[in-house]
């Protein structure tokens, strides 16, 4: 396969690496530590979906939930009745200063510091050891993707027609949903039903599967599907 291309007889770099998400930061960090010179490309946030749209969001959202459900719980636990008021969009702001308290772990500036050059654009690979970005040629001795996925939105009819939400996009969401229709009965889809029923909302889970959490055994779906139906979401399966 390399027999086509022409390798360069000097190279800018020992390693570049594609994404600034959790792998690439990981792949950077490592490299940059034997001394390697490295560079790290990113088109958009350091830090990727685990930082700003994934991990760090979705639990900062269900530590919110799951307080909220205590506290609704509180005569179980000893306390008289427990009263809270909240607004959504205080929780919504809640989550974004979390993001931003762990940013400067994942920053440019951090990564700098380590040794890492950060390179902001997007890269096209055009060879086993060159990519371009923003019009320029870069020569590697070694190239690591790691630019992650985006949400799969099913070809639904009329969904095109409908402001959907994914699980990138939700975290601009101020004002709570009365309903919420959630496609696909994985981890995240039950993570963020199981938040936004407790936040208020009427929830609704569609799972093509037999089951929800299809990767995971019977027997721990069913748990999951009893709980979620004494909490009040509905769980609609094999669609």
């Amino acid at each position: 396969m390399t027999k086509s291309f022409k390798k360069p007889k000097k190279f800018e770099y020992n390693l570049l690496v594609i994404g600034a998400g959790s792998a690439g930061l990981v792949s950077a960090y490592l490299a940059a530590t034997l001394r390697a010179r490295v560079g790290l490309i990113e088109k958009h946030k350091m830090g990727g979906d685990c930082l700003n749209t994934g991990c760090v969001p979705s639990k900062a959202l269900i530590r919110s939930a799951k307080m909220l459900s205590y506290a609704r719980r509180a005569t179980e636990f000893g306390f008289k009745s427990t009263r809270i008021d909240f607004e959504f969009s205080d929780i919504m702001e809640r989550v974004q200063r979390v993001i931003q308290k762990i940013e400067p772990h994942d920053s440019v500036e951090r990564y700098s510091a380590l040794g890492v050059e950060c390179l902001a654009g997007e890269a096209k690979i055009v060879s086993p050891w060159q990519i371009e970005l923003n019009g320029k040629l870069i020569s590697t001795k070694a190239i690591i993707i790691a630019s992650g996925a985006r949400p799969l939105v099913p070809s639904l009819p009329g969904i095109d027609q409908c402001d959907y939400l994914t699980s990138d996009t939700l975290w601009s969401l101020r004002e709570l949903p009365k309903r919420l229709v959630v496609l696909g009965g994985g981890p995240i889809g039950c993570e963020l039903a199981q938040c936004f029923q407790r936040f208020g909302s009427q929830v609704t889970i569609v799972e093509m599967g037999a089951h929800i959490l299809p990767r995971e055994d019977e027997d721990v779906a069913k748990v999951i599907s009893e709980k979620f139906e004494r909490e009040g979401i509905s769980l609609i399966t094999g669609h």
